[in-house]
């Protein structure tokens, strides 16, 4: 291991931990481990924040081979942090999975997992380094531990966690307490797993037999050169090896690859540690039970496509027709469009959606032919104005309502007027090489790709929404969403107002403005209309704009800013990108 680098080689660090060995973190105890050089330090971390680190055993434990195993370790908390100080957590076992052995701790006190309760059994004293020491009964699944200064001892005993597996193979330390909050730096040293008890902590400390100092000093600094000049020719073969896959014969696609298909084990109050009986693979029972056929082999998808799609089940149709319906009429024959229970809403037309639904099986389930047929119909292509047939229209849903933009409409609208949209099709996002990934639970892959394509280009995570599409009402990427609920919030105003984004395509599109209309203000205000809401301006509307700009230039000028006619338009552009006739077709 080398001072001021991450722990190597069995050991690893988790995704952006931040953990390093220092010769300051070295533990003064000597019973359980020679004197060494550095320990590892681990840095205070925020709430949600995340480091840690962990050990790959070479051997697995098991209880046959092993009945009683010897874990302990070396930690001094660092001072803590915040009114509520969070945990920080220890574990043995199978990795990530099943812990034998779960503890956590902050700077102040040390809380032990027995079965499945938490209890706090140790004080733990700031500053000051501490050894635990644990005796693992593999057999009977208990343990006796206990914590000790150089002044003081607590001993305490427990049960291991509900759910082990059986095997101890690894061991780590990370951020994943119990408790929320900041957690407080820590250095540890000297892990230690045997078969064998452990000396006690006023133990004799260990020592070489002979004398080390009598070792050809020479000899050993010609074999950290070697080992240096190996350890660099592998770094430059490993770049290579990396070049080579992330350029690979074909470009990259992200997926996912069968699994084994088998029958799933009923778990017992969801329960994944109570299985109860084997459940074959089929469909829902509501919906007419079928199991698969025992010739199907695969992952069930092909048979699950076709028991939807059957000639017999006019639901998945009936569905399927009504969101292309709501899709272009603003509301679809059925207003729950999730829900075609015995307690949603009604079909307003039920002849209609039935005869909706047969013509779409009937033409082979193309939603071209569907669209085809709905937009060329009467019912769509009729004005939605008010009038004195205004209420019997909206009964058969003649005519479209005013709406909101959607989130990705807006977007792609100020693009569209600035001048930058790039109509290009979208290719992959810059994602970091696959051989530097190291994604997991507590470090998610997060990231947000802008660029001026289409809104239907835009990388979208489903542990993280769009923060544009949220702000706007976007679609939740977890979860099915037929209908989008629109909300009119301050945010939303302050947004036109204040973002970089806007400000930044309001520019453009006064750029744009002012080179295409020259020196008349009045072109100018005229175009800008037109590219934002499709129509001139009244002359209330050109007097009230001319103003605008005048005041704007003025207060511009006063402070003396640069580009003030350039800096006044763009931020009438902004007003129109605010307006209600931008955000609401008609």
């Amino acid at each position: 291991q080398t001072v001021g680098t991450p722990p190597a080689d069995a050991w690893h660090i988790g995704p952006n931990s931040g953990v390093l060995l220092t010769a300051a973190s070295q533990s003064p105890f000597q019973n359980l481990a020679l004197p060494g050089s550095q320990g590892a330090r681990v840095p205070a971390t925020p709430a949600g924040g995340y480091n840690g680190f962990g050990w790959n055993f070479p051997k697995v434990w098991t209880p046959d081979t092993s009945p009683m195993v010897y874990v302990a370790f070396d930690l001094r908390p660092g001072e803590a942090g915040g009114t509520e100080p969070g945990t920080w957590r220890f574990e043995a076992g199978r990795s990530y999975i099943s812990p034998a052995l779960a503890l956590e701790f902050n700077a102040t006190q040390l809380f032990a997992r027995s079965g499945d309760v938490r209890t706090a059994v140790a004080p733990l004293q700031p500053g000051v380094w501490h050894q635990i020491q644990l005796a693992l009964d593999m057999k009977a699944r208990t343990f006796t531990a206990s914590v000790a200064t150089r002044d003081a001892r607590t001993d305490f005993a427990g049960n291991f966690p509900t759910g082990w597996q059986g095997t101890i193979d690894y061991l780590f330390i990370d951020s994943g307490g119990h408790l929320a909050g900041a957690k407080p730096a820590l250095d540890t040293d000297n892990f230690v797993i045997s078969a064998a008890p452990l000396a006690a902590l006023d133990a004799p400390a260990m020592s070489l037999a002979g004398n080390i100092r009598s070792v050809d000093k020479t000899k050993i600094e010609a074999l950290r050169v070697r080992i240096a000049d190996r350890a660099a020719s592998a770094e430059k073969a490993r770049q290579a090896l990396d070049a080579r896959l992330a350029a690979g014969p074909v470009p990259m696609a992200y997926g996912v690859t069968e699994g084994t298909p088998h029958d799933a084990l009923l778990q017992i109050r969801g329960e994944p540690e109570k299985p109860g009986a084997k459940v074959p693979r089929g469909f829902l029972t509501v919906l007419g039970n079928a199991e698969l056929p025992a010739t199907a082999t695969g992952s069930g998808r092909l048979e699950l496509a076709r028991w939807l799609t059957r000639t017999d089940n006019p639901l998945t149709a009936r569905v399927m027709v009504n969101r292309i319906w709501q899709q272009h009429f603003g509301r679809g024959l059925v207003k729950t469009p999730n829900d075609f229970g015995s307690r949603s809403e009604p079909p307003s037309n039920p002849e209609l959606l039935d005869h909706l639904a047969s013509e779409f099986m009937r033409g082979g389930w193309s939603l071209k032919r569907m669209h085809r047929l709905i937009l060329l119909s009467s019912a769509w292509r009729q004005a939605a104005v008010d009038g004195p047939d205004k209420q019997a229209r909206e009964d058969l849903y003649a005519g479209y309502t005013r709406r909101r933009l959607s989130a990705e409409e807006i977007r792609d609208a100020i693009l569209s007027v600035s001048g930058t949209l790039d109509s290009a099709p979208g290719q992959g996002h810059p994602f970091p090489p696959s051989t530097t990934w190291g994604f997991s639970q507590h470090g998610p892959f997060v990231a947000v790709y802008d660029d001026d394509k289409r809104s239907v280009y835009l990388m979208r995570q489903r542990i993280k929404r769009h923060p544009f599409l949220a702000l706007f009402d976007g679609a939740d990427p977890n979860a099915s969403t037929a209908e989008r609920r629109i909300t009119t919030v301050p945010t939303q105003a302050l947004y036109f107002l204040n973002d970089p984004f806007v400000h930044e395509k309001s520019l453009a599109a006064a750029k744009r403005l002012l080179t295409q209309s020259g020196a008349d203000e009045n072109a100018q205000i005229d175009l800008a209309n037109r590219l934002a809401i499709g129509r001139l301006p009244r002359d209330t509307e050109r007097a009230e704009a001319a103003g605008f700009l005048a005041d704007y230039r003025a207060g511009l000028a006063a402070a003396g800013t640069a580009d003030a006619p350039l800096l006044a338009m763009a931020a009438y552009v902004r007003t129109l990108f605010g307006s209600n006739e931008f955000l609401h077709p008609d």
